[in-house]
């Protein structure tokens, strides 16, 4: 198990730097933005798997994966479009 964790931190990173290089350009910056998602969900996940929090109720893992994703959603809809770049840095 200790392995897998290991993997998916080092996939996490590798996301992320795949991820900051394609911000770099308005042609690649959505998908910068999705790669960099999908590493801190792998990196959140994992750390939940090694602090043994599935243990816990899956309902309450998904209650407070909603409540975070309804913050993110409401505060990217209130941002000014002159403002994105400091959301996206925000956000990452």
């Amino acid at each position: 198990m200790q392995e897998l964790i290991l993997i998916s931190y080092l996939i996490s990173a590798v996301l992320f730097i795949v991820a900051i290089k394609q911000l770099g350009r308005v042609e690649t910056a959505r998908r910068g933005n999705m790669l960099s998602a999908l590493g801190m969900l792998i990196a959140i996940a994992a750390t939940l798997l090694k602090l043994g929090v599935f243990d816990l109720d899956p309902r309450t893992i998904l209650i407070a994966m909603a409540i975070g994703t309804l913050i993110g959603v409401i505060a990217a809809l209130r941002v000014a479009m002159t403002s994105m770049p400091e959301m996206v840095g925000i956000f990452n």
